[in-house]
């Protein structure tokens, strides 16, 4: 990987197709936050393909698995996400597990690209380019080379992975040890009330006493008990 790498996280998105395989719209012709336009046609992928590793957030020691069947469409690119199996006989947690259903789950939406301009590839907005995609456009890359693809999970949908975490479909334990994110349910909340119901030399039956409590708890608490 070069030094110069240039990352991107623009309107890419994941999403599964009919058949549940995950496709990733990989970059779009739009302006993205540093007023820039990446050219999908303008693409040069064949290095890329040789090995077409996707990783997390650019971590190169954190593979998660591989981009397949990269394709051009008419003002945009997309790739198909194939995730790393756990391998036989592999003990712990997988993290390529774990981070396909964050994917899955809607959690983590965002991709990014890596790449670099080619020769004569980058330009500055002319007026035809503000015309096409807005006066704040400040350059434009027409000719580019990929050199890898990520996944980018910040910012996370946090409510979301609450949710997924609720209903069993991610891991609590893993989104705080991959992720540093703790979604344990909230505790509820308690309240301590001083209650002087009797004589502590007075003997009263059990049911009794769970009604005398019941009812003191309701003049704390402004609520009528019969």
């Amino acid at each position: 990987m070069t030094t110069n790498m240039i990352k991107k996280e623009l309107s890419a998105t994941v999403s599964p197709d009919f058949q549940g395989d995950l496709v990733a719209k990989l970059t779009t012709e739009s302006i993205d936050r540093d007023g820039e336009v990446l050219i999908p046609q303008g693409m040069n992928a064949k290095d890329y393909e040789a090995n077409p590793v996707l990783f997390w957030n650019h971590d190169y020691a954190q593979p998660v698995g591989k981009v397949l069947t990269l394709k051009r469409h008419d003002g945009y690119v997309t790739g198909g996400l194939k995730f790393a199996q756990r391998p036989e006989g592999y003990e712990g947690e997988f993290f390529p597990s774990f981070a396909e259903a964050l994917v899955r789950q809607g959690i983590v939406k965002g991709v990014s690209v890596g790449f670099v301009p080619e020769e004569n590839g980058m330009r500055n907005a002319t007026r035809q380019d503000k015309t096409r995609y807005g006066k704040h456009v400040k350059r434009v890359f027409n000719r580019w080379k990929l050199l890898e693809v990520s996944l980018a999970p910040l910012p996370a949908n946090q409510e979301a992975l609450i949710q997924a975490v609720d209903k069993g479909l991610v891991d609590g334990v893993l989104a705080k040890k991959f992720l540093g994110v703790d979604v344990s349910p909230a505790k509820p909340i308690r309240k301590k009330y001083r209650i002087n119901l009797i004589d502590s030399s007075y003997q009263i039956e059990q049911a009794e006493l769970k009604k005398a409590i019941k009812q003191e708890i309701a003049r704390h608490t402004g609520q009528i008990y019969y």
